[in-house]
């Protein structure tokens, strides 16, 4: 049974669920709407953990001294700043590549985004990771949402 989007939207629900289709722009504005902060990263060139750490750091403005490992990449996405909502509805685009390339290490990072959701949770804020895959076979672990059409 897949989730609904728009409810996971409305209750604040966090955590991390896969979808196979790229979420449409009236389901980010939908978000926007709810006030939560709406970050959208490509991940087309991420074939490797490097290259994935890279691009989440660029996309989340981590520090300079971010060290480019799980440990690290946990401990920022602690210290995300959600903004006045109090919420981040991260979505990774194009997340297959990575995921065939490297089964072992998307599932380090999908781990981590889900025990930072789990943390955020305990401090009454939100941390939604959407990944979009291009099947299931690819983290079958994960929720599935429904992609709401544009």
């Amino acid at each position: 049974m897949k989730a609904d989007f728009f409810e996971l939207i409305e209750s604040r629900t966090g955590g991390v669920f896969r979808c196979h289709a790229p979420l449409s722009d009236q389901a980010l504005e939908s978000a926007t709407l709810k006030a939560l902060q709406v970050v959208p990263v490509r991940l087309t060139a991420a074939r490797d953990k490097n290259a994935f750490l890279n691009t989440l750091a660029k996309a989340l403005r981590f520090p300079a001294y971010f060290g480019h490992n799980w440990d690290a990449f946990y401990d920022c996405l602690l210290e995300l700043e959600h903004g006045e909502g109090g919420g981040t509805l991260l979505v990774l685009r194009e997340a297959s590549g990575f995921a065939r390339a490297e089964p072992e290490e998307f599932a380090a990072a999908v781990d981590t985004l889900a025990d930072a959701a789990d943390y955020w949770k305990g401090e009454d804020k939100t941390l939604l990771a959407v990944v979009e895959l291009e099947a299931p076979a690819l983290a079958p672990e994960l929720p599935e949402i429904n992609c709401p059409a544009a």
